[in-house]
């Protein structure tokens, strides 16, 4: 539907500023919440909550610094042109995916796939919805399909955006419970030589081909 409302020239510049948002996506949604759900799993096991709290604090920091960085790289670096809607529209959702990315590690790491799943629910409706009827109108309203390509792709971001505070309101439950619960932490630096020393090898081995791309 979406090529059928924006035609050929708009589904370019749709898939081109897609290209470079996939690469940025496979590099927060990869190695990271596969180590952060991992460590929060053995730290679980042992009962230790406040590892727990250690080593979301210090994934989130990862999270963060990826997202800002590739938000700023959409806006900034992206090829400058009739695609510069698209990469304008896609930028946010990069810090939204690394934060989204975080809470889903924090859930998935203590076997609670329920957050997850609803939010992915949330964010594929959202996206088929606001992403077709933004394309559909701006393609009526203006007639360019540079227009109509970054409407359907905003679609993508305000998605990504519902998800994220569905997921946030989930988290500030589950973080009431750790807060009182005990255990010891790891320092931050040991925390995050851990969570990279099993991240890196993951995000390089998943990303290849698309930074090939």
């Amino acid at each position: 539907p979406l090529n059928y409302i924006i035609g050929e020239t708009g589904s370019s510049y749709f898939y081109n500023a897609y290209r470079v948002y996939d690469v940025l996506l496979m590099i927060s949604t990869t190695g990271l919440p596969v180590a952060m759900s991992r460590m929060i799993s053995e730290a679980q096991t042992l009962g230790n909550h406040a590892q727990i709290r250690k080593i979301y604090k210090t994934a989130l920091y990862v999270f963060l610094t990826i997202g800002i960085v590739g938000s700023l790289g959409m806006f900034l670096f992206s090829e400058l042109g009739d695609e510069l809607g698209g990469h304008a529209a896609l930028a946010p959702c990069v810090l939204i995916i690394c934060m989204i990315s975080a809470y889903r590690g924090f859930f998935q790491g203590q076997s609670n796939m329920a957050p997850t799943s609803i939010s992915q629910i949330f964010e594929a409706i959202i996206r088929l919805v606001i992403g077709l009827s933004l394309a559909w109108l701006l393609m009526r309203e203006t007639g360019s399909a540079t227009y109509a390509a970054a409407g359907g792709i905003l679609g993508v971001t305000v998605g990504s955006f519902v998800s994220m505070v569905y997921l946030h309101g989930k988290f500030r439950q589950s973080s009431k419970i750790l807060q009182e619960a005990g255990g010891t932490a790891k320092s931050t630096r040991a925390t995050m030589k851990e969570l990279l020393a099993i991240a890196i090898p993951i995000t390089l081995g998943a990303a290849g081909l698309q930074i090939i791309n």
